[in-house]
């Protein structure tokens, strides 16, 4: 009876990976939306419930960072894509230098090291586009680990 629901909760997994994969890949970067709205709802009915049982200072502070992602977040989200592609591209430039400052630089390494920096660039530039390309690996990804869950593989 154990083996029959862990072998049911692992096809409920596997197929939730699929779900969640194709939805990545479908929406790309739409996904964002969701997130942020289905985080600010929940921080909100938090707030509320908190409240109700008698936490007014706790329900309090959920709703207004419930507020705040809702009506704010894409501020947060755009500052912290730019920060995240300044410091993506520093850390590539950074591998550059240590690369090409061997006597024999390994051309991997350099490579790796011009990738990195581009994708910086490219996050600070186009995010939108980089993010697109995220979520679609992530749903990839998430449908392999999905299948391969149901086919029994680790």
């Amino acid at each position: 009876m154990a083996k029959s629901k862990k072998s049911n909760s692992n096809i409920v997994n596997a197929l939730m990976y699929i779900i969640i994969g194709v939805l990545f890949c479908v929406f790309r970067a739409g996904v964002i939306n969701w997130l942020m709205t289905i985080a600010g709802v929940l921080f909100i009915v938090f707030g509320v419930i908190d409240i109700t049982k008698g936490g007014i200072t706790q329900g309090v502070l959920n709703i207004a960072i419930g507020v705040i992602i809702l009506l704010g977040g894409w501020l947060f989200l755009e500052i912290v894509l730019i920060v995240f592609g300044v410091l993506i591209a520093v850390k590539g430039v950074l591998s550059l230098a240590t690369a090409l400052k061997r006597k024999k630089a390994n051309a991997f390494e350099v490579l790796f090291a011009v990738l990195t920096i581009v994708a910086g660039i490219m996050l600070i530039i186009s995010k939108w586009a980089i993010m697109d390309w995220f979520f679609v690996v992530m749903g990839v990804l998430f449908i392999v680990d999905g299948a391969l869950a149901l086919l029994g593989k680790k």
